[in-house]
Parts: C-alpha cells; sequence; structure tokens
C-alpha cells in the first residue's frame, strides 16, 4: 500500500551524496555523539529513557546507522548491546568508525533492513528496534514498518524519529533545496502514528522532540552555490538566535511545537498478534 508520494532519496546516503561529510579516519580521531547540553540530543535521549524500556543489557537496533552517534552512547552510558544497519557499505563503515572512536563495542550489519530473512542472526534478538531519519523516506511505510517485527522479541518496541518539516522548517527546506524537501514525506504526530497503526504497534507516546534547531535541514541537493552559502548562513543566524534565546532563559522556555520542534517521535509495542501475521 502507497500511503504517500515520495521523491527518490537513495542518491542522499551515496558517498558523496551530501549527508555524510565525515571520513572514517576523522571520526576515529574525533567521534561523533549526543551531546546532553543540547536541548534536542537531551530530549531525544528522553524518548529513549523513558519509553524504550532499556536496561543495561538491552539489545538494541538501530536501522539506517550510518555514522550513528546515539549507538555508542547507548552501549556507554545505558549499558546496551548495540547493533546497527545500513544498506550502504560507506555508512556502515562510518558507523564503525564512531563505535571504534568512542571506545564502544557493537556490531554494524551492511544489508537491507528490509529484508528480514537475509538476517537470520538478528531475527527475535532485539528488545528495541528504533531508527532516525529514515521512515520519511518511503511511500509504502506501512509494509516497511511491519517487517521490522520480526526483529523483536516478545514485548519488544519500537521508536522512530523523523524530520519535522512543517512550519519554519519547511521553509528552511524549501530554501535550501526543493530536491530534498521531495525526498521526505512530511509527518505531523497523527500521522505517525497512524502509519505505525496500521503496520500492527500499540502507541506508547508520540510528539514533537526538542527546541528550534537551525540546521535540521539540507542543502546537499542544489548546485548553486548560492543557494547553499545562503541556506547555511540563514542556519547558522537562527541557530545563534536559538542558542541565544535558550540561554536568556534559562532553558526553561523552550517548548515542542509543531511548527518548530526539529523532530517527530513515535514510541510503540508491537500487538501480540501482528508479529504472526508478519510472519506468514
Amino acid at each position: 500500500m502507497q500511503t504517500a508520494r515520495v521523491g527518490p532519496s537513495e542518491w542522499l546516503w551515496k558517498e558523496g551524496g551530501g549527508y555524510y561529510t565525515d571520513r572514517s579516519d576523522d571520526l576515529v580521531l574525533r567521534p561523533v555523539l549526543p551531546d546532553m547540553r543540547r536541548v534536542r540530543d537531551w530530549r531525544l535521549f528522553q524518548v529513549f529513557e523513558l519509553h524504550g524500556g532499556l536496561v543495561p543489557g538491552s539489545r538494541v537496533l538501530e536501522l539506517g546507522c550510518g555514522r550513528s552517534p546515539w549507538l555508542p552512547f547507548l552501549a556507554r552510558h545505558v549499558g546496551c548491546r548495540v547493533t546497527g544497519i545500513d544498506i550502504e557499505p560507506h555508512a556502515a563503515e562510518l558507523a564503525r568508525a564512531n563505535l571504534r572512536g568512542a571506545g564502544a563495542s557493537g556490531e554494524i550489519v551492511c544489508g537491507d533492513a528490509f529484508k528480514p530473512r537475509d538476517h537470520d542472526g538478528l531475527l527475535e534478538r532485539f528488545d528495541l528496534v528504533y531508527s532516525m531519519g529514515v521512515m520519511e523516506h518511503y511511500a509504502d511505510v506501512v509494509e516497511r514498518l511491519s517487517v521490522l517485527a520480526a526483529y523483536l522479541r516478545p514485548g519488544g518496541r519500537i521508536v522512530t524519529t523523523v524530520p519535522n518539516l512543517q512550519g519554519v522548517n519547511w521553509l528552511m527546506q524549501r530554501l535550501g533545496d526543493l530536491r530534498t524537501l521531495r525526498a521526505h514525506v512530511v509527518y505531523d504526530t497523527q500521522a505517525l502514528v497512524e502509519v505505525h497503526e496500521a503496520a500492527g504497534y500499540r502507541t506508547i507516546a508520540s510528539g514533537y522532540v526538542g527546541f528550534f534547531d537551525g540546521h535540521v535541514t539540507s542543502a546537499a541537493g542544489t548546485t548553486s552555490d548560492f543557494r547553499r552559502g545562503l541556506h547555511r548562513c540563514v542556519c547558522r543566524a537562527l541557530g545563534r538566535c536559538s542558542k541565544a534565546w535558550m540561554r536568556l532563559t534559562g532553558g526553561r522556555a523552550t517548548p515542542e511545537l509543531s511548527w518548530a520542534a526539529p523532530h517527530v517521535f513515535f514510541a510503540g509495542r508491537l500487538v501480540p498478534d501482528a508479529k504472526a501475521e508478519t510472519g506468514r
């Protein structure tokens, strides 16, 4: 079932495509990790903490894990046993490098996460399956979400975040480039809940994550140096304004608003009968 119209996005994830700007050697020396001083990262961690059901020893799988900052963080600071999977070899290598650089252990698999039967060793193994900025690229998202149930243990959970391309973020992405905007399905909380429930998950929580972040959009798809430079300058200026406001208010007046928050999230648990359906 096609749930939305969306343009191609494979070009973004290719080496040199514009999304990944890091090199493996650099990540080994300077790994990328969440910064708990940033409102966005702190509130994303709260989603894991409050709704992911994580305890030391939990088995966690990240889909689309290229250069993941969260896998090493969850391994080191929560004590999770982490695995990532990415279809792009370059992205998978970046994830391995970031784990090494952070001094964290974990497994990175290069393959198609939406073909779980190709990964027998990962089936029914995980307490949490999560993705960040993946599911918004697919028109057949319900079918893709439903097959992820094969990775979950009984009682396992799913957490999905997607960029919130509503309001000011839509305007910023339109300024960046139309090609990248068209590679995304724009979700609000209701739409994200609906596709997960249609795929057989029961909602635990959903909402918006983070105060305004000037760097949630991208100009990766434009060939115009002027547009890329303008987008970079506007993002930087708005990001500084956001930081100044947070300093002025002591971080207290930072609501998570539908027209400004950088992310939309869903946390859920598999409905027992749904796993039997997906396994047929």
